[in-house]
């Protein structure tokens, strides 16, 4: 078997779909990709046993067909380390030989039986609903940053996708941010929910990052199957009840703050230094036309003051308005909107803060990005 493929698209797509393979000492094999060529289609598949993820790549030329498991550490380090020139692939199907050209230069090494890599899963009794690729692409840059890291409560490690007939939600908190993406314009024409694990969100969003088009998805209670064009990801749930987010999303935050999204993060840049590594706090005081911001370690005598101007509706008149938050998560919140002004909703210093972008025109996507509070050091 034998085959012809440009070293940059071999590269980007095995990148992509080794973001899957896993170490595993009882599994070796999934620590591989699979290889599969047929109708001069490459077919790359890995998977962590978890989620599994496909993707179709356009041979330059193929001679005959066939199958096997590859090392993808050694032919990505050796395809990062080429120039962009197409990269020649002779295999043996009895010995699982692998010889490499590119560029005057031969590499061989040796694959293994394709018989013992994991089969892909087949989802049955199914419910489906379509979705741009942008669109999926962006609810998951939006809200995958908010999910949680503990094992206790493994339903806050993932996104949560909730279907209503005429809009989709995404939903990730860790319980001190909450991150909330709606789009209307995503017509499921169905009520449902699933959890998405985190790990392959990541891939999925990689991959859908160069595609354009359509994605079908296909769900069941324990599967979720997101397929566009030359590339499928097909992943387990998370199982349990998610907490009803709703309900900590304040009502009544009237105190409006809005600003200039980039030079506020620029400035939050510049003090974030001088904060407590214990607290990473930083004091947020608002007057009328400006905000004052100080970063302070007590324990190192070091201090850091910044202002800049602000629009400030303070609806409940509270005096010397003062609010500390986590620069850490403000900056994660602030770099991942991309509108070039934010709105900030407030009620009292203890409660949670709300952020929002600052549309310019009127937009299918509603987000809404939820911080708590810290307590300000007196």
């Amino acid at each position: 078997m034998r085959f012809l493929v440009p070293r940059q698209l071999l590269l980007k797509n095995l990148q992509t779909v080794s973001a899957l393979a896993t170490a595993n000492a009882a599994i070796p094999i999934i620590n591989h990709v699979l290889f599969q060529v047929h109708d001069n289609i490459l077919t790359l598949t890995a998977t962590d046993l978890e989620s599994t993820l496909v993707i179709n790549v356009t041979l330059s030329d193929s001679e005959g067909e066939g199958s096997l498991v590859v090392p993808q550490d050694i032919i990505l380090e050796t395809l990062k380390n080429l120039p962009d020139v197409p990269v020649a692939f002779d295999i043996n199907e009895e010995t699982f030989a692998i010889e490499m050209s590119a560029d005057d230069t031969k590499y061989q090494l040796v694959g293994n039986s394709s018989s013992e890599f994991p089969v892909k899963p087949e989802l049955t009794n199914v419910g489906t609903f379509t979705i741009d690729a942008k669109t999926l692409t962006t609810a998951i840059s939006k809200t995958i940053g908010a999910t949680g890291t503990s094992d206790i409560r493994p339903v806050m490690t993932g996104i949560f996708c909730e279907l209503h007939p005429d809009h989709i939600t995404f939903v990730a908190t860790d319980a001190h941010q909450l991150a909330r993406y709606n789009n209307m314009g995503v017509k499921t024409g169905m009520e449902g929910s699933f959890i998405l694990p985190k790990k392959p969100m990541q891939a999925l969003k990689s991959a859908l990052q160069s595609l354009d088009g359509t994605v079908t998805v296909e769900f069941n209670e324990s599967q979720v199957s997101f397929t566009i064009d030359s590339m499928q990801m097909i992943s387990k749930l998370i199982e349990g009840k998610y907490p009803n987010y709703a309900a900590v999303i304040p009502a009544n935050n009237n105190n409006i703050l809005q600003i200039e999204r980039a030079s506020l993060l620029q400035r939050m840049k510049s003090i974030a230094p001088y904060t407590s590594q214990a607290t990473s706090q930083i004091r947020i005081k608002i007057e009328n036309d400006h905000i004052k911001m100080t970063a302070e370690d007590i324990d190192k005598s070091s201090k850091a003051t910044t202002t800049m101007p602000c629009q400030f509706e303070n609806a409940d008149g509270i005096e010397d308005y003062e609010i500390g938050f986590s620069v850490k998560y403000l900056l994660e919140i602030l770099n991942n909107l991309d509108t070039p002004e934010v709105i900030f909703k407030f009620a009292q210093p203890t409660s949670a803060g709300l952020i929002y972008p600052l549309y310019e025109t009127e937009t299918e996507e509603d987000i809404l990005m939820l911080l708590m509070p810290v307590m300000l050091n007196v």
